[in-house]
Order: structure tokens, then C-alpha cells, then sequence
């Protein structure tokens, strides 16, 4: 579906109105005897997928419902605090119970003041998931794979900061550490089972009110529990080197950005390396309180999942949120990504995404959203490309806010 087709539907959203603040859902919560502030949501929704395997050809389509709850909660101790964020998601698919699935999100963090020059946050996740039809290491495969590929993958993030936030420079130290391991289908995935490790850090200064740049250096280090089939490893050390600022919302704008260089180096010489141009940008644009642009973009060297020795992945999108009253908002987006693979692979994919979404704040309890998503991939490989079309609507449910906090 080219990108042409819905461009029209995006101008329909561009017709201005008088608006009042931004609209937004505000979720409520209850504290219990011992300080944590619990805050419960429910999603429920429906949508339809046009070509649910993401293939070329004989596309099949599918309705599927969706029901995800979610709790989150806090205790707040002066300027410390600790979070645990709980949820699952489960999906049922009107022609096959083999495509129903249920995933599960955990996640906690703490953020912890010392002193006003000493602050250090600590944040966990583990997830149990399952990869979309057509995508991962099902790509180009349609519906041949028997059962649905599920993986678990955990992340845990450190970051020491010191420095006061108003003196002239702070220096920032991070570490990490995050693994990836497939749970069937164990001939193919389990060469793509691996560990991440993480170390860096970051120089800022401070050039203005509410603005400092930085310089970043980060190094990523990616190890694979088994040598792919062909024997080669894919060991390798990612190094990035970025220089630069951002800011906090001004008038007009907030974000950040920053560009600089990357080194990917794999430990086999029969890998091909890269180092080159690396850039990562997100700005705000609000020219009107109730109207913001979001832009972002990005390009680095990625770890491929199916083929290839890395991925050169450009990225672009725009996305408008716009409040057309207290009550109703919407959404229009578009997104471009190019990957380029190495390694002897003569693959090159170009992706469009498209969004259209409408938000009802039907009651002090609930949101009513409905959404068209819109998806064209192009390839050198012919079984790659794709396009789809998803409608859908969802609705959230939560406790009533307080509207005097």
C-alpha cells in the first residue's frame, strides 16, 4: 500500500480548530496503609489485521481481541522513590487458538538522592513474549511455522550522577546489563540466544537556563550463547562516541540531540565491521498548547535477528497530536526506516508506517481510542515485502482522579 494512498486521510486532520489545553486521560489511584500508591488499568479492544502473516501474496486476515491489565506502584520517601509496574496481554484470535497468547511485563526501579550532588537510579525488566506473525525469525515464512516463537528477555540498568543540577557540569556513569533467549524452535533460535553488557559515560554542562551539552561515550559489548550455523561468531564490541544538547520545554520546544561516530567490530575477521556516522534525535514542537510535532530520528548499525552481519538502519518519523476539545484528541504519524544488510546479503528493505488515531475521554473512568495503522515494506527480497492494514478500537479503564492533585 503505497504511502500515497492515505496521505489525503492525514489532511483531513489538519484543518485547525479553537481548542482548549490539551486533552489527557488522568488515571487515579488509592494509597494504602503503608505509603504505596496503587494505580490499576484495564485495556480491552478489538481490531482487524488485513494480512495477519505479513506476506506477498494469499494474504489472510484476522479479527482479534485483546484484554491487558496493569497495576503500578509507588512509595515516594522524600526525593527517593521505588516503583513495581506489573501487566500482561492477551490476545485471541477468531480462526486459530494456536496464535492465542499471553505475555507478561515486569518491571521495578528506584531513584535514590544521596545528596543534592549524588543521585543514582536502578531499573529491572523481564518479559516473556511472543514475536508477531511474519516477523523475527519468522520472516517470509507466512504461516509455515507450527506455533507461535515466545522468547524471555531481562534488562538492568544503573545510573550514578554526580553534580548539582544547577552547577555549571555534571558528570554522568552508566552500566547495564540485558540478555535475549528464545524458548522453542531451538534448532534455528538458539543461535540467536545472547548477552549484552554495558558501560559508559557522559559529560554534561550546563550553557544556559534549562540547557546543557553533552559528550557520550558508551560500549556495548554482544556475545551469543551458540556460534551460528555456519560456524562464524557474532561476537562483537559496539563503541559510540556523541557529542550533544539538550534542553528542557522552552516556549516552543523541547529534546535532544546528539551526533557522533560508531565502531562495530566483530570478533571474527570473516564478519565484515563498521564505523561510520551515528545520530539520534527527538524534539518537541508545541506552537500552540494544545497542538504539539514530534519529531524524531536516528541511524546506527544494528545487530540483524535473521541474516547478514549488521543492519545500517536509518529511521524518521513525525507524529501531530492535536486536542480538538477537553475531551477528544487525535493522533496522525508517519514513519520511515531504511535497513541496508552487510555480509554478502544484497538486502535492502524501505518501510512506510502510518498512524490515525482518535482519543474520547467518554467518562471520568474510561478512554474510548480507535486507531488505523498502515504498514507498506519494500525489499530486495521479493518473500519480504509486505503490506497490511489494521483497524481497531480499544478502551481503558481506571479509578477517577483526583482533580486536586
Amino acid at each position: 500500500m503505497p504511502i500515497s494512498k492515505f496521505v489525503p486521510v492525514l489532511a483531513l486532520f489538519s484543518v485547525g480548530v479553537t481548542a482548549p489545553a490539551l486533552a489527557e486521560f488522568k488515571t487515579g489511584s488509592f494509597m494504602t496503609k503503608d505509603g504505596a500508591e496503587i494505580t490499576p488499568t484495564l485495556q480491552t479492544g478489538v481490531s482487524s489485521n488485513s494480512n495477519f502473516f505479513s506476506t506477498p501474496n494469499d494474504e489472510e486476515s484476522r479479527l482479534i481481541w485483546t484484554i491487558a491489565p496493569k497495576i503500578a506502584a509507588q512509595i515516594d520517601n522524600g526525593p527517593d522513590s521505588y516503583k513495581l509496574n506489573l501487566g500482561t496481554k492477551t490476545s485471541f484470535h477468531n480462526k486459530d487458538t494456536t496464535d492465542n497468547f499471553t505475555q507478561v511485563n515486569v518491571g521495578i526501579g528506584t531513584h535514590q538522592e544521596f545528596t543534592s550532588q549524588h543521585r543514582l537510579d536502578v531499573t529491572g525488566i523481564a518479559d516473556w513474549l511472543y514475536e508477531p506473525r511474519g516477523s523475527g525469525l519468522s520472516e517470509g515464512l507466512g504461516d509455515a511455522a507450527a506455533e507461535l516463537i515466545k522468547y524471555q528477555q531481562q534488562n538492568i540498568s544503573t545510573r550514578y550522577e554526580y553534580g548539582a543540577l544547577s552547577s555549571k557540569a555534571q558528570v554522568a556513569l552508566t552500566a547495564g546489563y540485558s540478555s535475549k533467549e528464545y524458548q522453542n524452535f531451538r534448532t534455528i533460535s538458539q543461535f540467536r540466544d545472547f548477552d549484552k553488557s554495558l558501560v559508559g559515560i557522559t559529560g554534561y554542562y550546563n550553557t544556559q537556563a534549562a540547557t546543557r551539552t553533552f559528550v557520550e561515550l558508551t560500549k556495548e559489548d554482544y556475545r551469543y550463547d551458540v556460534i551460528d550455523s555456519d560456524g562464524i561468531s557474532r561476537n562483537s564490541d559496539d563503541t559510540k562516541v556523541l557529542l550533544g544538547v539538550e534542553w528542557e520545554a522552552t516556549a516552543v520546544t523541547s529534546g535532544s540531540v546528539k551526533l557522533g561516530y560508531q565502531n562495530k567490530t566483530f570478533d571474527s575477521n570473516l564478519r565484515e565491521d563498521f564505523s561510520g556516522l551515528s545520530w539520534e534525535a527527538a524534539v518537541n514542537w508545541q506552537p500552540l498548547s494544545y497542538s504539539t510535532v514530534q519529531l524524531m530520528t536516528s541511524r546506527a548499525a544494528k545487530d540483524p535477528l535473521v541474516e547478514g552481519d549488521y543492519i545500517r538502519e536509518s529511521v524518521y518519523g513525525i507524529t501531530w497530536n492535536h486536542a480538538w476539545s477537553d475531551f477528544l484528541s487525535s493522533q496522525a504519524g508517519v514513519n520511515y526506516i531504511d535497513e541496508q544488510y552487510t555480509g554478502n546479503v544484497g538486502r535492502e528493505d524501505k518501510t512506510k508506517t502510518a498512524r490515525l488515531g482518535l482519543n474520547y475521554i467518554a467518562t471520568n473512568f474510561g478512554m474510548i481510542s480507535t486507531y488505523i495503522d498502515f504498514v507498506d515494506k519494500n525489499s530486495t527480497q521479493p518473500t519480504i515485502e509486505f503490506d497490511h492494514v489494521v483497524v481497531g478500537i480499544n478502551f481503558t479503564f481506571a479509578l477517577k482522579a483526583n482533580d486536586d492533585v
